[in-house]
């Protein structure tokens, strides 16, 4: 693993961080945020069902659905798909209620033990105020997923305590690498130890140091989209992961700078970047990278920060849980579990 020193970069001096607001305030649920202690799913075992859901984006066609089908039944699973699976409207899967109406049906079914999702998108923030926390805490399963997902995964354990994974989805690439992590974590219940080994993902570490704390995070866009609701939990002392695609640098120091207004970096213990694919700006000679942009955000916090994780839209994946805690070590870019995330 190649690690580079964010002294190799070019310092950018002087310039000038662009102010963001912040979103409404207004709780999108009556429910509070948890003060209840953390519970583990039971580990996956072969032959248990899976229950599939598309809480967010629709599919292209139903050839996805036999494809993950397929992925689920050569790791040893059995499939059962939510009803509007197939569904579309608009950009989504069905209705904001059918959407949700599907989740909670395979949050209540006693055969499902665990639930994975076909693909991301754009919509799960719009299911929240029909989810039923309460059944969903009563009923605690693995629940994966990643992309739009983060919505799902960080309400979820900051409303119940139930630990989420951030992990891959049904358009992932199930490749030994993504699949590996999945089994340590959810069948073995190994107290797994993160580190990349891949030489396409170097590590750049931007603060050093060894720090502490309990996981929350996903996609950096999403995370933002809920500032101000009560679905995120309260940043003291936790470690924040975050990874995106798609977004150019200066979206991206956009976003980092409304995660500064708001008062995040001044609560954190420390940051892991995970991958951010496809982060490059349409007319580089008249942009930072972002490189320079996390330069620019990371050079003087007091906590550890490093990027390269192999966390989110890339085809090496990592399964993290969210809700549990983890040391992470910035100097060598790894990170592991204090204990295991099933039970």
């Amino acid at each position: 693993m190649k690690k580079i020193s964010r002294r190799s970069f070019i310092p950018i001096v002087g310039t000038a961080i662009l102010g963001a607001s912040c979103l409404s305030s207004t709780s999108l649920n009556t429910i509070n945020s948890i003060a209840s202690p953390i519970i583990l799913p039971k580990r996956l075992n072969k032959g248990g069902v899976i229950g599939v859901s598309a809480p967010a984006g629709g599919i292209k066609n139903t050839q996805e659905l036999t494809d993950f089908e397929m992925i689920l039944s050569e790791l040893g699973y059995k499939t059962k798909f939510s009803k509007n699976c197939t569904k579309k409207y608009g950009y989504f899967s069905g209705t904001d209620e059918e959407r949700a109406s599907d989740f909670m049906d395979l949050i209540e079914d006693k055969e499902v033990k665990a639930i994975f999702f076909l693909r991301g998108g754009w919509g799960c923030a719009r299911i929240l105020p029909f989810l039923d926390f309460e059944k969903i805490k009563r009923h605690p399963k693995i629940i994966m997923g990643f992309s739009d997902i983060t919505t799902l995964l960080n309400a979820i354990t900051v409303k119940t305590g139930l630990v989420t994974f951030h992990g891959p989805g049904g358009n992932s690439s199930w490749n030994n690498y993504s699949i590996k992590y999945i089994q340590d974590l959810l069948e073995h219940g190994k107290a797994v130890k993160y580190k990349n080994v891949l030489s396409d993902a170097p590590i750049i570490t931007y603060q050093s140091g060894v720090t502490s704390g309990e996981l929350y995070g996903g996609n950096l866009s999403v995370i933002c989209s809920l500032i101000g609701t009560d679905f995120l939990p309260d940043w003291e002392n936790k470690i924040l992961f975050l990874e995106d695609v798609g977004e150019e640098p200066y979206r991206i120091d956009r976003m980092l700078t409304q995660l500064q207004q708001v008062g995040v970096f001044e609560k954190i213990k420390g940051l892991i970047l995970g991958n951010f694919r496809k982060c490059i700006a349409e007319e580089p000679d008249r942009s930072f990278t972002l490189e320079e942009v996390f330069e620019q955000h990371f050079s003087n916090v007091p906590f550890p920060v490093f990027y390269g994780a192999q966390i989110g839209h890339t085809k090496n994946k990592f399964t993290v849980p969210i809700g549990l805690e983890i040391e992470m070590n910035a100097d060598v870019g790894g990170f592991e579990l204090k204990k295991t995330g099933v039970m």
